[in-house]
């Protein structure tokens, strides 16, 4: 069973973190820093899926589901590197098939 879940995560993501405040970084403050790497499973996100989240509104973003694994701490004020694109999350859930998993949904930026 675990060979499989590894099987299904074979993209490589970079969990960025935008840095704040005073002190020795201040100089930095406002830059993005890596805060973890992790194997992914990373697919175009389905217009259906997202319907709830776009309501209304045009989305001219690309949007996709990122799946890892859970264990990490992760918030919608950080950002997510894949391919050397970066994405802006919108959407945090564990996966309800596999307490195993995280689901996220993200965007890119300038979309």
């Amino acid at each position: 069973m675990e060979a499989e879940l590894a099987g299904r995560l074979r993209e490589r993501v970079v969990l960025l973190r935008q840095l704040s405040g005073a002190g020795p970084a201040a100089e930095a403050a406002g830059s993005w820093v890596s805060v973890a790497e992790r194997w992914a499973m990373v697919e175009a996100a389905s217009r259906t899926a997202l319907s709830a989240l776009e309501g209304d509104t045009r989305q001219t973003a690309r949007r996709w589901r990122v799946t890892l694994r859970a264990g990490l701490v992760v918030d919608l004020g950080m950002r997510l590197s894949w391919r050397g694109v970066v994405l802006r999350l919108t959407g945090i859930d564990d996966d309800p098939t596999d307490p195993r998993l995280l689901v996220l949904v993200a965007e890119e930026l300038g979309g």
